[in-house]
Order: C-alpha cells, then structure tokens, then sequence
C-alpha cells in the first residue's frame, strides 16, 4: 500500500453463514487487509451465529450493532430462542453492548458508517428519493456507508454526498455471493484521491444450506433463509 494511505474493508450482514465468513476471511487474508470494520448483523438467520460472532469479535476493530444484534440481544423475538442458546450470555451481553455508528476523517472527507436500523427507523436503499437519505448527513458528513439492505450500491445523495451500501457477506440479496467493500483514502486531513471498491465472492452455498438442514427443526424460518442463499431474492 502506498506509504500514508489507509484501506479499510467494510463488512456486514454476517447472519450466521459460516462458509460464507470463511470464504471472506480468506480473500482479506490473500489481500493483506489488516483493518477490518463490521456494520453489524453478525448473528441470526443463519445457523451459526456463535461462529460468526466469534469471527468478528476476533478480527474486527469496529463492530456495530445492527438491528438483528439488537433484536437477539435484547431477545425481543421469542422464536428467537434458538439464537439465545447458542450465543449464551456473555455473548448476549456484548450484542447489547455494541455501538450503533462510527465517525472517521480519510482523504479531508468526514465519514459516517452505521448498519441501517436500528438507527434507521426504516429499511431503506440507497436508490431510495433524495429526501428519504439526506438526513444521514446531518450534521457535516461527505460520506455516509452502510448496509442492512443486503444489496450493493452507491450514489449521490442529492448534493450532500457520497452514499453506498456494502452488500451483505451471509446473505447476499441481487447477487446470491458474499459482498463487501473496501475504502481507500489518505491518512492526512487535506482533501486526497478517495476510493470505494466493491467486492463479491463465491462461495458454498451448498454448504451453507447443509448447515442450515442439519438443525432445521430449531432454526427459525429456515427454509426462507435457504431460498433466499439459492435464488438471491428475499423470501420471508
């Protein structure tokens, strides 16, 4: 990497998938990415939550609560009880714990980075009309990122600034991959070239599914979690 140049992959929406995570886990490896921010949804959906807590907490220096963290942690949903289990409290206490947004300057652009709901009081994408985003930049952000909405995406929020949304690693809606972001910018505070890449990979979704089988009877809406790793189409 040039010398005063930061990179900074931005993951989400980790929903228990573990092979999902572990074909992530090895494309930032292969990269040589060592900053790593999670925007939250690490645990539900999917039949691993305990793993994919324990990734994140393991190799992520910003986590954030999504609305699933919060949900599972606050155990608002009782067929959710699946995931309390398996998580056990400590667990439990640290998805109560998380903060829900993160602040950062790279390249002179002021950065806002959240999971969407909570903080959001709805779900919405980023091609979403021009007055449903602009609020995300009050008071002084250029740049707003996100995820929640499990798609991909990036645009200009009327003339406030930059929006993008990294896309989903355990359940990739559009395009049935993992999904992530990587953003580049300079270290200083003058303004400096300021990149946003996105990535998909493919991985097993076969496995995923298996894994999703195994525990069918305990896992809440399993088969809409396996329809939606299959066709990429939202099913519940």
């Amino acid at each position: 990497m040039t010398e005063g140049m930061r990179t900074i992959a931005l993951v989400a929406d980790l929903h228990g998938n573990l092979p999902a995570v572990q074909t992530l886990d090895r494309d930032l490896t292969r990269r040589g990415i060592r900053e790593i921010f999670c925007l939250g949804d690490i645990v539900g959906k999917g039949p691993s939550s305990a793993e994919t807590f324990d990734w994140a907490f393991a190799r992520c220096r910003v986590l954030l609560q999504g609305n699933w963290d919060s949900g599972v942690g606050y155990m608002q949903f009782p067929n959710d009880r699946f995931y309390y289990r398996q998580l056990g409290p400590e667990r439990m206490q640290k998805l109560r714990e998380m903060p829900r947004e993160y602040s950062l300057t790279l390249s002179g652009r002021k950065i806002r980075l959240l999971h969407g709901r909570p903080v959001m009081r709805e779900l919405v994408p980023p091609s979403a009309a021009p007055e449903k985003l602009e609020c995300l930049f009050d008071p002084d952000y250029q740049v707003v990122g996100y995820a929640d909405v499990h798609r991909q995406g990036l645009r200009m929020a009327g003339t406030r600034g930059i929006l993008f949304n990294t896309g989903a690693v355990g359940n990739g809606l559009g395009v049935p991959m993992v999904q992530y972001a990587l953003m580049t910018g300079s270290v200083t505070d003058a303004e400096a070239p300021f990149d946003i890449a996105f990535v998909t990979l493919p991985y097993d979704r076969e496995a995923a599914i298996r894994d999703a089988e195994a525990v069918q009877d305990g896992l809440p809406r399993w088969d809409s979690y396996c329809r939606e790793l299959r066709t990429g189409r939202y099913s519940r």
